[in-house]
């Protein structure tokens, strides 16, 4: 069975500190391959050129390049959760320009998984998107500032955006705490029984406690719900995962945001729709992202690259 492949996104900020350390830890134990990727906005002619001169002359770890300081303090964070090695010699090794579009440091991993620092220039979800088309990536983490409502909504674009566009997975890593309860949420459908498989296996390497919860929403529906419930009771069942399950009646993201307060980690299968639109109009992944106080992990089948939407 292949690796799974992670790509973390940073712009240097404390949460984005914080989903890199979560990202590690979970790379560490799923012996997953790595990458730390940050987008930096577009530079002038002239510091190009200077970027040229500069980039001709590395020799150390020690760059001076817009950016690259974000991924040595990355870097910094996967050795203190022991995925990296600490050595001189990696240390000493420079970043390559070039590389599948982007300025890199290829590391190896201290249980031999490949480790990848990587540098775009652009818009931050063009690039994002690019990088996790062109790297092939099976979940991308980004941080969140955990603020609510509308005003976190726009400030928090990126993360929508990626969320709603990216081709893969997508946790949107905020709030997050040391334990690791996982709420898994059903609905009964194809798209949840892959959500319940990946949380779980997530769940299970991470030695959290595992509840399933299924929303009804009306009371004529519970029996139904308690059924979706079941079905992925035993799904984990023969995973090895004890589980215990919760019926909740009402709307669905208010629902499941409720439960989420006594969770640490959502797990949702990803809407069919764009979240961006459906988040005006009432889409559960969106708004649980929006108005949820822990991380949220969106699951979806890898697919074909999907065209940027404007707006």
């Amino acid at each position: 069975m292949a690796k799974m492949k992670f790509l973390m996104c940073t712009d240097g900020e404390e949460h984005a500190e914080a989903a890199i350390r979560f990202g590690g830890r979970l790379a560490k134990e799923m012996n997953a391959d790595a990458s730390v990727l940050h987008v930096r906005r577009p530079i002038s002619s002239s510091e190009r050129v200077q970027l040229t001169t500069t980039r001709k002359k590395l020799t150390s770890w020690d760059l001076d390049i817009p950016g690259i300081d974000y991924l040595t303090r990355a870097r910094e964070i996967l050795d203190e959760v022991g995925l990296t090695p600490s050595s001189k010699e990696t240390h000493s090794r420079a970043f390559e320009g070039g590389v599948q579009g982007a300025t890199e440091l290829h590391l190896v991993g201290a249980g031999g998984e490949n480790v990848r620092l990587r540098l775009r220039e652009g818009d931050p979800v063009e690039q994002i998107l690019e990088e996790a088309e062109v790297g092939g990536y099976d979940l991308i983490i980004l941080g969140s500032h955990g603020r609510r409502g509308l005003a976190g909504y726009f400030v928090g674009s990126t993360a929508l955006r990626v969320a709603d566009l990216a081709t893969c997975s997508v946790l949107i890593a905020k709030n997050i705490r040391r334990d690791h309860n996982f709420l898994l949420c059903t609905d009964g459908s194809d798209l949840s029984e892959q959500a319940e498989i990946s949380g779980a296996e997530m769940a299970r390497v991470l030695g959290a406690k595992v509840t399933i919860l299924s929303v009804a929403e009306e009371e004529s529906r519970r029996d139904e719900a308690l059924q979706s419930a079941r079905r992925a009771e035993m799904i984990l069942a023969q995973m090895g995962i004890e589980a215990k399950v919760k019926v909740r009646v009402g709307h669905p993201s208010e629902e499941i945001a409720a439960e989420a307060k006594d969770h640490d980690i959502v797990v949702m299968g990803a809407s069919g729709s764009s979240a961006v639109r459906k988040f005006f109009l009432g889409s559960v992944p969106l708004k649980v992202m929006e108005y949820g106080e822990c991380p949220v992990l969106i699951v979806r089948e890898k697919r074909g690259k999907i065209p940027l939407q404007a707006g």
